[in-house]
């Protein structure tokens, strides 16, 4: 009766295990959002904000997409919005529009490429004066 009790109890241990263990795996692939490659913190998202028409060219602020943030351990940053323009708003020929952009006492260069059929990307880029100092 001990060694049953015993097996039943190692059993019941290591099953337990092996569900948590398949759980805690599931979660642990849902959520990479942040890898470090090279050193660089790179986070994906689905943030969602509304980027002016002083980055894009266009008549009004298109609903965006960050796609990707990354920041390097020297402070630079690299921020890449995609999304689709409304036919209504979509250029002729590809629009591409270079801009600055200020944000929390930082100053990003922007570059901005429209296409006729409504792609659009805009990237953010901050280049730290030196290692993490703002510039």
């Amino acid at each position: 009766m001990k060694n049953f009790l015993r097996t039943t109890a190692a059993s019941a241990l290591f099953a337990g295990l092996m569900a948590f263990g398949s759980s805690a795996q599931a979660q642990a692939q849902d959520v990479k959002t942040q890898s470090k490659g090279k050193g660089a913190l790179v986070y994906k998202s689905a943030y969602q904000e509304c980027i002016s028409a002083d980055l894009t060219g266009l008549k009004q602020c298109v609903n965006m997409t960050q796609a990707t943030y990354v920041v390097t351990p020297s402070g630079n940053e690299t921020s890449v919005w995609k999304g689709t323009v409304p036919v209504e708003l979509r250029p002729a020929n590809a629009l591409v529009k270079d801009a600055t952009w200020q944000e929390n006492g930082k100053t990003y260069s922007s570059h901005s490429t429209t296409s006729p059929s409504g792609e659009v990307t805009v990237t953010l880029h901050y280049k730290a004066n030196g290692k993490g100092k703002k510039g």
